[in-house]
C-alpha cells in the first residue's frame, strides 16, 4: 500500500492530499490533535472540502489574504489546507486569548493584518470580540468563527469550490519567527511548497509514516515541515499544544511512544529539555513502558546544532528503545519554505573536529582531539532542487572549507517578501541568490552552519559562534542552568563586549547564582580566551524567545544597551 501512495504525483499540496484521501483507506492513518477529533484521510479531505466551500459561501475569493489563528486543533489543521484550497492566501497568526490592548500577541497580529492587507480573519473563539478589536485598530477585516465551519463536505463539491490551485499563485505568507511590530512576510507559492515538500519527503521518508509534533503552526517547522509534510507524504499526524511540552517536556516523549511515531521534529533546546527531564529521578515512573523503537527520524534544526546534544539525547533514551542515529541535523529558513539541507535517516552524522584558530578566522581545518579543537556537526547535503553557495563579504563565491554567508536559490525559494511598510520586494539579489544571514561552509559535501552573521561575537580579529560559548557554559553546570545566551553588545565604535545571560533551571539561592556566575566566566575565559563583561541572571523562562523557542539574542543586546531588560533579568552581583 505504501508503494501505491508514493508522494509527489501532483503539482500542489492540495492535490496531493486529495490523492492520499482517495487511496489511503487504512483507518489507523489519522490526522488531528491529541484529545481532539483524529480522523482518517477520506474524512479529513471531506472536512477540507466543506471548509473551503464554507469560506467561499461567506465571500472568500481567490487571491484574498485570510488570517488564521493557529491553535493546535483539528479544525485549524483542516482550515490551514482549506484556505489555499479555495485559492486564498493563508496568513498564520499566533493563537490569541483575546486581542488585549498593548499585548505583544496583539501587536504582532495587527501588524500582520496590516502588512498583508488581510481581508478575512478566522478565529477559534470569540469572533465578535476579535471584530471589535480589529475595527478599533482601523482595519477593514471581516472575522469568521471556525466553530461555524462544517465537519464534513456539507453538500459542497470539490470541483465547485476549486481544489486545484494554480502552482504559480501565492498559497502562504510565512512570517519569520522573530518578527513582532515590524513583521517581514515571506510569500510562498503552491509551487514553492510542493517543490520543498517533495524534496523533504524523499529525504526523510515521510511517506506512510507517523508524525508527532508539538511545535506551533505559526512556525515553518511546525506547519510546513511537520503538518503539511505529513499530509504531502500521506503520513499519520498527531499535534500537541506547545504549552503541553513546555509544562512537561516528557509529554512529547510519551506521545511518541503512544502514537508509535516514526517522525518528529524540534529545535535543539527541546531535545535538551527532554533529556534533562528524563535524567531526574522523579521522571523514572513516567518513562516506564515508554517505547521509542518505532522512531526513525527526529529532525533537529531551527538553529545551529551542537554535536554533543545529539549523542546525549540518544544515550538518555536508549533504554526506551530509541534507535541510534535517529537525530537528523537540518538547516532551513522561511525563504525556502522550510528545508535547505538535511541528513539522511539512520546514518551516522558527520561530526568533525576543526582547529579553533582557523575556524575563528573563517576556515575549516581538520585537527586532532584537544583543547584547541572545535567540534561541528554536518547539517546534511542540500535537498534536490536547492542550490547552496557560500559567499564572502565582498560578494565572491568561496571554495569548500571557507566560511561565508549561506545563500540559496531553487524551485522552493520565495520570489517575493512583504516588507513592514506593506510593499513587495524580490528576495533574490542580482545574481539570483537569496541571502540567508547565516554563516556556514561546505565541507566534503556537507553544510556546516556556524551561526547568524548578526549574532557572531567578534573579538581581537576572531569570529566566535554564540552557540559554542553557550554550550560550553551549559556543559559546565548542566543541572542548574536551563538556558544561556551569549550576546555581543557594542560599547564603542568597532568594539564589542561579551555579555552572558544565564537562565536558571529552577529555584536557586543567591549563593548558587554567585557560583554559577564565576563558573560561567572561567569557562568562557578558559575555552575561548575572551573575557565576559557582564553576567545577567534570569529566572526560569524569563529570557525572550521566538515562537520556536530560540532565545532572542539581538533583543537582549538591544535591551542591555537601553536598560530595558525585564525585572526578572538582573545583573549578577558576583565580582568578576
Amino acid at each position: 500500500m505504501a508503494q501505491e501512495r508514493t508522494a509527489g504525483r501532483h503539482p500542489t499540496l492540495v492535490e496531493e492530499l486529495r490523492f492520499h484521501a482517495c487511496t489511503c483507506l487504512d483507518p489507523a492513518v489519522t490526522v488531528g490533535a491529541a484529545g481532539d477529533d483524529e480522523v482518517d484521510y477520506p474524512a479529513f479531505w471531506e472536512r477540507v472540502v466543506g471548509c473551503a466551500g464554507w469560506l467561499t459561501d461567506h465571500g472568500v475569493r481567490p487571491g484574498d489574504y485570510v488570517a488564521l489563528e493557529m491553535d493546535t486543533t483539528t479544525s485549524v489543521m483542516v482550515a490551514s489546507v482549506a484556505v489555499p484550497a479555495c485559492g486564498a492566501v493563508l496568513v498564520p497568526l499566533g493563537a490569541s486569548r483575546g486581542l488585549r490592548n498593548g499585548a505583544q500577541d496583539t501587536l504582532r497580529t495587527l501588524a500582520a493584518l496590516r502588512v498583508t492587507r488581510a481581508r478575512w480573519y478566522l478565529a477559534g473563539d470569540d469572533p465578535a470580540e476579535r471584530q471589535v478589536a480589529i475595527r478599533a485598530a482601523g482595519l477593514r477585516v471581516d472575522v469568521l468563527g471556525l466553530a461555524g465551519c462544517p465537519t464534513g463536505a456539507a453538500g459542497h463539491d470539490e470541483e465547485a469550490v476549486g481544489t486545484r490551485p494554480d502552482p504559480d499563485r501565492p498559497a502562504l505568507v510565512q512570517f519569520s519567527s522573530g518578527s513582532l511590530a515590524a513583521p517581514r512576510g515571506i510569500v510562498l507559492t503552491h509551487g514553492n511548497l510542493a517543490a520543498n515538500l517533495h524534496a523533504l519527503t524523499r529525504r526523510v521518508r515521510f511517506t506512510a509514516g507517523r508524525t508527532v509534533c508539538w511545535l506551533p503552526f505559526t512556525h515553518d517547522m511546525g506547519l510546513i515541515g511537520s503538518l503539511w509534510g505529513s499530509l504531502y507524504g500521506g503520513s499519520a499526524f498527531r499535534g500537541l499544544t506547545p504549552g503541553s511540552f513546555i509544562r512537561h517536556p516528557l509529554r512529547w516523549i510519551e506521545e511518541l511512544s503512544a502514537f508509535r511515531a516514526t517522525h518528529t521534529s524540534a529545535p535543539p533546546f527541546a531535545y535538551a529539555m527532554a533529556a534533562r527531564s528524563a535524567r531526574r529521578t522523579s521522571a523514572s515512573d513516567r518513562l516506564t513502558g515508554v517505547d521509542l523503537s518505532a522512531l526513525r527520524v527526529a529532525i533537529i534544526g531551527a538553529e545551529r546544532v551542537v554535536p554533543g546534544l545529539c549523542a546525549r539525547f540518544e544515550e538518555t533514551f536508549a533504554a526506551q528503545g530509541l534507535p541510534r542515529h535517529v537525530l537528523l541535523p537540518a538547516y532551513g529558513l522561511a525563504e525556502n519554505c522550510v528545508a535547505v539541507a538535511c541528513r539522511t535517516p539512520l546514518i551516522p552524522s558527520a561530526v568533525g573536529l576543526f582547529a579553533a584558530d582557523a575556524l575563528e578566522h573563517g576556515r575549516l581545518v581538520r585537527t586532532a582531539p584537544g583543547p584547541a579543537a572545535r567540534e561541528l556537526i554536518g547539517h546534511g547535503t542540500p535537498l534536490p532542487g536547492t542550490e547552496v553557495r557560500i559567499i564572502s563579504p565582498d560578494g565572491q563565491e568561496l571554495p569548500a572549507g571557507q566560511v561565508g554567508e549561506i545563500r540559496i536559490r531553487g524551485m522552493s525559494v520565495a520570489r517575493r517578501v512583504i516588507l513592514p511598510d506593506g510593499t513587495m520586494h524580490p528576495t533574490a539579489q542580482e545574481d539570483g541568490l537569496v541571502p540567508t544571514g547565516d554563516l556556514g561552509a561546505l565541507y566534503d559535501g556537507e553544510l556546516y552552519v556556524i551561526g547568524r552573521s548578526k549574532e557572531v561575537v567578534k573579538y581581537a580579529g576572531r569570529l566566535l559562534a554564540p552557540a559554542d560559548i553557550e554550550q560550553a557554559v551549559l556543559d559546565a553546570a548542566p543541572e542548574e542552568l536551563g538556558a544561556a545566551a551569549a550576546v555581543a553588545v557594542p560599547r564603542e565604535e568597532e568594539t564589542e563586549d561579551l555579555v552572558l545571560f544565564l537562565e536558571l533551571a529552577g529555584g536557586r539561592q543567591a549563593a548558587d547564582e554567585d557560583r554559577l556566575t564565576r563558573i560561567a566566566r572561567l569557562t568562557v575565559l578558559r575555552e575561548f580566551r575572551i573575557p565576559v563583561s557582564e553576567v545577567f541572571i534570569a529566572r526560569r523562562g524569563a529570557l525572550p524567545r521566538t515562537t520556536s523557542g530560540k532565545v532572542k539574542r539581538l533583543s537582549l543586546g538591544a535591551a542591555c544597551l537601553t536598560g530595558t531588560l525585564p525585572p526578572s533579568v538582573r545583573l549578577s552581583a558576583a565580582a568578576p
